[in-house]
């Protein structure tokens, strides 16, 4: 094979890339083009564009490519035991997928990252259009409060409540935050938060144990992660759908996709929580204790001492509420509320339909 002929297979990976969620815009830094060889190479690359968009089985991927079972078992098994597309076990038989840039391989490459790779992709997060898009539909994450003692009358949005989420799964994995790896790099190093502390579920946590990105861990472990997070600042971020498979324990200092959020405010941006915080001033005590606890400073000291709190950008964690010592603060409910897909692959393709139809000036 030429250098014309590989150049234009990484091509055509791109655009295949861009048609899967939110996509993979241009980076102006040509990082896209420099991260993508770093984690793919030229057969991966053929292979992963072979598969087509949708699940499959060995026996189609060999159909549909002329190739005997043999041969497509070895291509797809190859892709997903470096974990570059997903697998999932049925009863008789295996199904594979592309996944989307994120979150699909890129976290899936956690384990593999070397510091040239972290660096292009930090790069091309700043140089590109991926958080323009994500910002003018679907949110990528939802913060759901700590738990629902610290909203209003304690009722939230089944959704919405954590121990819900986790009692729908009977399995779960930690894996390291490909975002805290590399905000802990020099010259960035500014995040002093655990690493260990992305949560995925069932399919998800099976993917990452066979693919050994993660450890499993029990249900009461997986909630302790997210408790050790009040402590310290981290809010509780799950995947935009009522299933909640893959949960994050994020911070300011550590996460891009909150990074992304602030930085490309937009439609999408307004349903990252069903909740605000609110004061009640007859409680609140001028200890400024939540100001200190806002992660993004949403709360701020007022002109008569009072807090005063920006409830349209207000993730509705609950850290604040949990940490005022006169139960000043509490979450309320938005009066409009965002009801999420059912499951990750259904809000992949609804993002997916936007990449395609609707973001040409995000490109």
């Amino acid at each position: 094979m030429n250098k014309k002929e590989e150049t234009q297979i990484y091509k055509d990976l791109l655009k295949t890339i861009d048609n899967l969620s939110f996509g993979f815009p241009k980076s102006y830094l040509k990082s896209d083009i420099a991260l993508i060889k770093k984690l793919f190479t030229v057969d991966d690359a053929k292979d992963f564009i072979m598969m087509g968009d949708g699940w499959i089985t060995i026996k189609s991927y060999a159909d549909k490519n002329n190739l005997s079972e043999e041969e497509a078992k070895a291509k797809l098994e190859g892709l997903a035991n470096k974990a570059l597309i997903f697998r999932v076990h049925k009863e008789d038989h295996d199904e594979f997928r592309q996944f989307p840039f994120v979150l699909g391989f890129l976290e899936f490459q956690v384990e593999k990252m070397d510091k040239a790779a972290l660096m292009q992709t930090g790069l091309y997060m700043i140089s590109s259009k991926f958080g323009k898009r994500m910002s003018q539909t679907m949110p990528f994450y939802r913060t759901v409060p700590i738990n629902k003692e610290v909203v209003e009358g304690s009722k939230v949005l089944p959704y919405d409540d954590i121990d819900a989420i986790l009692d729908r799964h009977t399995r779960f994995a930690v894996a390291p935050c490909i975002c805290r790896i590399m905000y802990k790099m020099k010259p960035f190093n500014k995040c002093n938060h655990p690493i260990e502390t992305c949560i995925t579920t069932d399919d998800y946590a099976t993917f990452y144990i066979e693919n050994k990105i993660g450890r499993e861990i029990t249900k009461q472990e997986a909630r302790q992660i997210m408790l050790d997070g009040e402590k310290d600042g981290r809010i509780i971020n799950v995947t935009n759908s009522k299933d909640g498979e893959n949960i994050c324990s994020c911070c300011k200092c550590g996460c891009g996709m909150l990074y992304l959020k602030m930085k490309y405010p937009g439609p999408g941006t307004d349903y990252w929580s069903n909740y605000y915080s609110s004061v009640d001033n007859s409680k609140c005590v001028k200890c400024y204790t939540c100001i200190k606890k806002c992660t993004f400073g949403y709360i701020k000291k007022g002109k008569d001492g009072y807090i005063k709190i920006d409830t349209k950008g207000c993730l509705g964690c609950g850290i604040c509420v949990k940490n005022c010592p006169t139960k000043a603060l509490t979450l309320k409910m938005k009066k409009k509320t965002y009801e999420p897909p059912e499951t990750y692959e259904e809000a992949v393709e609804i993002w997916q339909e936007k990449t395609v139809k609707d973001y040409k000036n995000f490109k």
